[in-house]
């Protein structure tokens, strides 16, 4: 994907609606797009976009998929939804011991920027065998002036999430996090975000330490003390 040519809204989208499509990287994705609209990928040209037109392209790569999904793909691409209207919440009982995660990152593929000036959260919905990119949280910018705590204000858009993911971010904030029911974990600078999903799985696959068992609504595993006998 060529970075320079996509503001990084639009390649947010892009990986949100790459997602919603079975079998679908954002790289193929582009690919597709490119077909359909041109070498250069811009807001008018995915403005311009229909589903007859995106659902032959994805055909003609190789992905099968249904109207709907591809109704739902072009919508998330296209943001369609009214922005007044709420997010749908996820149902977590759709995916049995998940959590909700978040990542903030303006980079669609990448764990890049800190938490007091990144301008969006990709949300997850993970579990041990399933990841779904659920919502993306974008700060805004005007909300934030009016508010006491910048940081309690970037918490509160991700309050429901369970653990965050990023590059960067101070022990002032980590503290407001804390609080807020969050569990920050720090990354490397540009660690790729399929990496730090499959490693979160990972853990939920095994014995999740108890704060995260109790996220995942299970019971956590009993310690068991050994004695040494004199």
């Amino acid at each position: 994907m060529n970075r320079s040519s996509l503001s990084r809204e639009l390649a947010l989208r892009i990986g949100l609606a790459a997602r919603a499509l079975p079998d679908t990287s954002p790289k193929l994705f582009v690919s597709v797009l490119r077909a359909c609209a041109g070498p250069q990928l811009d807001e008018r040209g995915v403005a311009q976009l229909g589903e007859a037109q995106l659902h032959q392209a994805l055909g003609n790569f190789g992905v099968k998929t249904d109207a709907d999904t591809v109704r739902k793909a072009l919508g998330l691409l296209q943001n369609t939804a009214t922005p007044a209207e709420p997010a749908p919440q996820p149902r977590l009982a759709d995916l049995p011991g998940s959590i909700l995660v978040a990542i903030g990152s303006d980079d669609p593929q990448q764990v890049v920027g800190h938490f007091g000036s990144c301008r969006q959260f990709l949300v997850y919905q993970v579990s041990a065998g399933e990841a779904r990119l659920i919502d993306i949280r974008s700060v805004d910018s005007d909300a934030q002036r009016r508010h006491d705590d910048k940081n309690a204000y970037r918490a509160q858009l991700i309050a429901d999430c369970r653990v965050l993911y990023v590059a960067s971010i101070g022990g002032p904030a980590a503290a407001k996090i804390i609080k807020y029911g969050l569990h920050p974990i720090k990354t490397e600078q540009g660690e790729a975000i399929n990496q730090v999903i499959h490693q979160l799985q990972s853990v939920l696959s095994q014995t999740p330490p108890p704060w995260l068992a109790k996220s995942m609504g299970i019971a956590p595993t009993p310690r068991i003390c050994f004695e040494q006998e004199s």
